[in-house]
C-alpha cells in the first residue's frame, strides 16, 4: 500500500471524489487550492483533499474510498497519514460532514470530537437535497482533533 501526492489531473478522480462531495462544482471550491492524496493497494482505493485553513488549521475537504473496499482501513489509513504528514506543521484537523450515522462514528473512531454546528449549511449550498442513508443533510457538523 502506498499513499501518493497528485499534483496534476485531480479530476481524474472525478469518480472518487463525487461520492463524498456529490456536486462538482463544490469541490472545484477547494480541489486545486487542496493538496491531494490517493491510496494505491494494487490500484486507488480511496483519496483525500485537505487544505489550509489558516491559524494552524489543516481542514479534509474530502475524503471516500471506493466502496467495493469499504470498512478495510483505507479511510484510516489516510486519515493517519495526513496527520502524521502535518503534525507539527499545523496544530488542528478538522473535517466537515453532515449529520450521518455513517460518517459521524467514524471520525469520532479515528479520534475527532465535534467541534461546532454551520446550520443550513448543505441546503444553503448544494442545488438539490443531499440524502445520505436516508436522512436529508441540512446542518455541516465540524469535528476536530489536535495534532
Amino acid at each position: 500500500m502506498k499513499i501518493i501526492r497528485i499534483l496534476e489531473n485531480k479530476k481524474d478522480y472525478l469518480p472518487l471524489l463525487i461520492l463524498a462531495d456529490e456536486q462538482e462544482d463544490m469541490i472545484d471550491r477547494y480541489l486545486e487550492k487542496g493538496t491531494m492524496y490517493v491510496l494505491d493497494d494494487y490500484g486507488v482505493k480511496a483519496e483525500c483533499v485537505v487544505t489550509d485553513e489558516g491559524n494552524g488549521v489543516l481542514e479534509i475537504k474530502n475524503i471516500a474510498v471506493d466502496p467495493s473496499f469499504q470498512k478495510m482501513g483505507y479511510g484510516k489509513s489516510l486519515i493517519e497519514f495526513v496527520e502524521k504528514q502535518y503534525a507539527g506543521k499545523y496544530s488542528v484537523l478538522q473535517v466537515g460532514t453532515g449529520d450521518s450515522p455513517l460518517t459521524l462514528p467514524f471520525y469520532e473512531k479515528c479520534g475527532f470530537e465535534r467541534s461546532h454546528i454551520v446550520e443550513n449549511f448543505f441546503t444553503d449550498n448544494y442545488n438539490h437535497p443531499i440524502f445520505e442513508n436516508g436522512v436529508q443533510l441540512k446542518d455541516m457538523i465540524y469535528l476536530r482533533k489536535k495534532l
